[in-house]
């Protein structure tokens, strides 16, 4: 079971690197913004907020299998909150809004294959 999750938090990890790192060099290739380091920033505040997400539903899926869809949706709709005040407060998230939408969406995408994986995990009985 241990194994599992730390798999699955592996494989979070490993692609969260590459989608943020594959992000950053087309934002600083083309110029797509006048501040290329916020996108490797937005990555890392998107990815540690999903990451505790995830471990939360590692958690979940321990004490209580059944409540691992109700940790996802409560965690999304937490994360989608703290961005919105992000772009709020942010002077520099604001104005490059883009990059943060489409890191938020490809993020979700991973959360949501991870998730699935993990309610569909079979604990084995002690």
């Amino acid at each position: 079971m241990g194994k599992e999750f730390i798999k699955l938090t592996l494989i979070y990890i490993a692609l969260v690197i590459i989608v943020g790192v594959i992000h950053f060099g087309v934002v600083s290739a083309m110029n797509l913004s006048e501040n290329p380091p916020i996108v490797y920033k937005i990555y890392i505040i998107l990815g540690l907020i999903t990451f505790m997400i995830l471990q939360l539903g590692f958690f979940v899926k321990v004490k209580s299998p059944d409540f691992v869809g109700f940790t996802f949706m409560g965690g999304m709709v937490a994360k989608m909150g703290i961005v919105l005040a992000l772009i709020v407060v942010n002077e520099q998230i604001k104005s490059n809004v883009l990059h943060l939408v489409l890191a938020y969406f490809v993020i979700l995408l991973i959360e949501v294959l991870v998730f699935l994986r993990l309610i569909k995990l079979e604990l084995k009985k002690f």
